[in-house]
């Protein structure tokens, strides 16, 4: 089981340095290369590792959930909280969008402001997440 998870550790941390490199330089490529495409490929290793990062946290977050409710808020309680949460709603931008560019094409982008913002936020936010999931996996794969 250690093998696995840090084999899926490492593929969020490829994945997050990924998406952030190619979020970040995808402008400057649009001469050379056919960038909607290559977003396209980057999506569905995206949905693979919103899967694999809500499983995780989401597990993570059920082993330090169920504590009294006289105890203090510990920073793993947290630190599992907020992953699992920020990955859900991550998760949820991410599927709203792909659904709308499987639905309609990539045509509806044009002049689409919103969508274009939730895009961003989600190739913002989904290679820190993903990222230090990765991290977490990859360093807890023992125990």
């Amino acid at each position: 089981m250690a093998g696995i998870k840090k084999l899926a550790g490492a593929y969020l941390v490829l994945l997050a340095i990924a998406v952030a490199g190619f979020f970040i330089i995808n402008n400057f490529l649009t001469d050379t290369i056919d960038v909607m495409t290559v977003w396209l490929v980057l999506d569905v290793l995206m949905l693979i590792g919103l899967a694999i990062g809500l499983i995780y946290n989401y597990g993570r977050k059920n082993a330090v959930d169920g504590g009294h409710e006289n105890d203090g808020v510990s920073r793993g309680y947290f630190e599992a909280n907020v992953t699992f949460f920020v990955t859900a709603g991550v998760a949820i931008l991410f599927l709203h969008n792909w659904f709308a560019l499987l639905a309609n094409g990539s045509d509806y982008l044009d002049g689409n402001h919103q969508s274009w913002v939730i895009w961003a936020v989600v190739d913002t936010m989904l290679p820190i997440i993903l990222g230090v999931t990765g991290c977490h996996m990859w360093k807890n794969s023992d125990g």
